[in-house]
């Protein structure tokens, strides 16, 4: 009985010193991002500047459903931030964190690596929900001019998980290439090539048959899909819930796999 319940003792305690060290790697992991400039630029300053760009560009194009092309353009502009920011979130830092040492100092702390990985996808979620949040205020404005939806706020749901499946798309390179140099350009040949068979970049009816064909089972064109809906009124919420479906179940599968294939080494 003595020994039972010292177990139990111990187990309590190691789960609350592994709870203890993973609440303090968010608040670490919130401070660091918060704190650098090239996080900060590409996650809120770029995407901003790609808005404006882009409702200038197609913007007064019509749409398919009337009017103008403001609301798509804007939505298009969210889901291809939350493309660029996942990826980079998952690649970048856990291939620095490689190459600096950084593992070998978080293997000497109660914590998992399934729970590294949580964490950075927690800190990232929170900062591509503030960009997120700041696209749809700037696109409110009159110099912009988006309309949104009476269920936008039910937008954010399908923004965080996007977000967390690009991340672990990130993690899968950051596991797989072995530099800094290599993880960058590949992530950016990534984005751009699934911004561009997603949809986000030019309307899909414009873009090459052989991407038109491919472009409802691409995770850009699902993450724009389940915006539409909620956030400009946008198709049906058959699509919505297609979408969904889609988003949660490559989000849970990229856990899974990054989960088993992560390891200190």
């Amino acid at each position: 009985m003595r020994s039972t319940g010292l177990q139990r003792d111990t187990q309590a305690e190691v789960r609350s010193s592994s709870l203890a060290t993973f609440k303090a790697l968010n608040r670490v992991l919130l401070i660091s991002d918060s704190r650098d400039i090239a996080t900060i630029l590409f996650t809120f300053v770029v995407p901003v500047i790609f808005l404006v760009v882009m409702v200038r560009i197609f913007g007064g194009f019509p749409a398919p459903e009337g009017g103008d092309s403001v609301n798509r353009v804007a939505v298009n502009v969210i889901a291809f931030g939350l493309a660029y920011v996942g990826v980079f979130a998952g690649a970048t830092h856990l291939t620095v964190w490689r190459e600096n040492g950084m593992f070998q100092v978080l293997k000497a702390f109660p914590i998992s690596t399934g729970s590294i990985l949580l964490s950075q996808a927690f800190v990232g979620a929170i900062l591509a929900l503030i960009q997120t949040l700041l696209l749809v205020v700037i696109a409110l404005t009159p110099w912009i001019g988006v309309t949104l939806a009476p269920a936008s706020i039910l937008g954010l749901v399908p923004a965080v998980l996007g977000y967390l499946m690009f991340y672990f798309i990130g993690v899968l390179l950051a596991v797989y290439v072995p530099s800094m140099a290599a993880v960058s350009m590949l992530a950016n040949l990534i984005i751009m090539l699934l911004g561009f068979v997603g949809g986000a970049m030019l309307p899909v009816e414009f873009l090459p048959q052989w991407a038109q064909a491919i472009a409802p089972y691409s995770p850009v064109f699902n993450v724009r899909q389940a915006l539409y809906v909620p956030m400009i009124n946008v198709g049906a919420w058959s699509d919505f819930w297609f979408s969904f479906a889609y988003l949660a179940g490559v989000t849970g599968l990229g856990y899974l796999v990054t989960r088993k294939i992560f390891t200190w080494k």
